[in-house]
């Protein structure tokens, strides 16, 4: 088809003709191509196109604003409305807003802190610089009080979660199931933090919460022997431009936000708990925090599953974030670090929930034993660490038979362990032992509501069900540690000597380490009292600690009639 049909049938086939010419219209040579007409005369080809085509613009740059559609939850924006947000999932969550083209970048957050750091004064431009390793290596070593230490037991029991104290312009997380006791470890945390301040002088702490009123947290804090402090100030708000300007007028040397879900930026259109609020608000902190010198403490919410509420990157901002654990049944509080960029991650406090508050426990291991008086049936002890520090525990098992006249299988209860650890040990147990737990019910539980996630406590599990399988219970005064493999064997854990060292402490007299861990060292030194047994399998274990030993046929079922249970 020739160009002067196309030409001739109007504007429709003239804006398709642009279309495929894909843009190159614009270019000036093929503007002004010469084209001959039906009377034989040059023209250009612009000038038969002009009343055929309309021609096309590029957009705007100058418009002031343009309409998209933005996600409620996740922040996600979109040129069309669609009933399900891409980015989350959500339906029903895009709605029509109206976003300028020129404005500043790094989000809402940003644009706080950016305001934040006008009305401090401006922008510091010798700490903005890039400085040499050397140079800010110099500095911190030549500053004493680089890390705040709080100061008492409880200071000491909390610093000792955050590495050693509470390092200057960081962000702290502290996350719980309701009720754990979040809110009170932080007005605590205030209380230390206003006697030492930034320089090792009295300086005030701003406690912010947007969930009770001023009066509410007073009370607390007069339940708690803190009424008379004059360095904490409480304040109760949910806009974070309303709290920045708090801290500016403070001068606070820390911040504590309970919670970081209830705060919101009135830049953003969505409401305060979701995905964007709770990273923006963060972002600003973090900002805020890092350019001030001021350590921000966050209170997060947890969901069901244990995980904090709000999107993931929020542990991601963050400097530290601390779990706490226990149930409202239980008066043990274990303070647990699971991200720490100033120290160790693996760091356990361990505090007791009093009238008066949080209080440290200065001796672990001794709170979570149970009198060693009598011998107990079903119960054995085992060293585990939590971090740095050695925590002896106590292990109960109860072997019961099987209801009869059914056919369901035989339940597995672990309190306290994980389920795929004792089933892993129960076959074990069933393959290179005399032990049949084909007929019996298993139920485990460790005491003082502690979680034990850590493999040395394998043979403890092992001897509570042997104790309980054959009825014969293990000396008081012995400690079992060790990781049992799936063939029997006992396989070396680390730090052996200071669980030795923390079971003689303890008044205990013997204990059975697997025989290819490091034990040397303490061999040769004057000061231990304690019996070391080393073992290479389970089944020599229970020659040691449960001696000979007889099941009674009568008690369980079974489907083994060779098996006598005699060893």
């Amino acid at each position: 088809m020739s160009l002067r049909l196309v030409l001739g049938r109007g504007a429709s086939v003239g804006r398709k003709l642009v279309g495929r010419l894909g843009g190159l219209v614009g270019h000036t040579g093929i503007l002004h191509a010469p084209l001959r007409d039906r009377f034989g005369y040059n023209r250009p080809l612009y000038s038969s196109l002009r009343r055929s085509i309309v021609p096309v613009r590029a957009a705007s740059t100058s418009s002031r604003s343009k309409q998209l559609y933005k996600c409620t939850e996740c922040g996600e924006t979109t040129l069309q409305w669609s009933g399900q947000c891409m980015s989350c999932k959500k339906w029903s969550t895009l709605e029509k807003v109206q976003v300028a083209q020129q404005q500043e970048g790094g989000g809402g957050g940003a644009r706080a802190a950016a305001r934040f750091e006008q009305q401090e004064g401006g922008v510091r431009r010798d700490r903005d610089a890039p400085r040499k390793i050397r140079d800010v290596s110099n500095s911190i070593h030549s500053s004493k009080k680089w890390r705040l230490r709080l100061p008492g037991a409880n200071g000491e029991e909390f610093g000792r979660v955050l590495g050693g104290g509470i390092m200057p312009g960081s962000l702290i997380l502290v996350g719980g199931e309701p009720g754990v006791g979040k809110s009170t470890l932080l007005l605590q945390v205030a209380e230390m933090m206003s006697c030492s301040g930034k320089d090792g002088d009295t300086g005030p702490v701003l406690y912010v919460s947007g969930e009770e009123s001023v009066e509410q947290i007073g009370s607390r804090a007069a339940r708690m022997g803190m009424d008379s402090s004059e360095s904490v100030y409480l304040y109760s708000s949910t806009r974070l431009n309303v709290i920045l300007d708090a801290v500016l007028k403070l001068n606070p040397s820390a911040l504590i936000v309970d919670s970081i879900q209830t705060v919101y930026l009135d830049d953003l259109p969505s409401s305060a708990g979701s995905v964007v609020q709770v990273r923006e608000c963060a972002s600003a902190l973090l900002q805020v925090a890092k350019k001030s010198g001021i350590p921000v403490f966050l209170v997060g919410h947890v969901t069901k599953s244990g995980d904090i509420a709000g999107p993931r990157v929020l542990e991601h901002i963050v400097d530290v974030v601390v779990y706490m654990e226990g149930g409202r049944q239980q008066a043990v509080r274990l303070v647990r670090c699971v991200k720490n960029r100033y120290g160790p991650t693996d760091e356990v406090g361990v505090f007791s929930m009093e009238d008066e508050g949080m209080v440290a426990v200065s001796n672990p291991s001794a709170f979570f034993l149970t009198s060693k008086d009598a011998p107990s049936v079903c119960s054995a002890v085992t060293v585990i660490m939590e971090g740095t520090r050695p925590l002896m525990m106590e292990v109960q098992a109860l072997c019961s038979r099987t209801q009869s006249g059914t056919n369901a299988p035989p339940l597995r209860v672990p309190s306290g362990v994980k389920k795929e650890r004792l089933w892993l040990i129960l076959a074990v147990l069933s393959k290179h032992t005399r032990i049949r737990p084909f007929g019996v019910d298993v139920h485990v539980n460790v005491t003082g509501g502690l979680n034990v996630s850590e493999p040395s406590a394998d043979l403890a599990i092992a001897c509570a069900i042997g104790s309980s399988y054959y009825e014969k219970p293990l000396s008081s005064d012995t400690a079992v540690v060790g990781e049992i493999g799936l063939g029997g064997e006992l396989r070396p854990v680390i730090q052996v000597e200071r669980r030795i060292m923390e079971a003689q402490k303890l008044g205990f007299r013997r204990i059975v380490v697997p025989k290819s861990s490091d034990r040397n060292k303490l061999t040769s030194r004057d000061d231990v009292h304690i019996d070391i047994i080393p073992c290479d399998t389970v089944e020599s274990v229970f020659d040691i600690v449960l001696g000979p030993r007889r099941r009674k046929k009568s008690d369980f079922n079974t489907t083994d009639d060779n098996d006598n249970g005699d060893v």
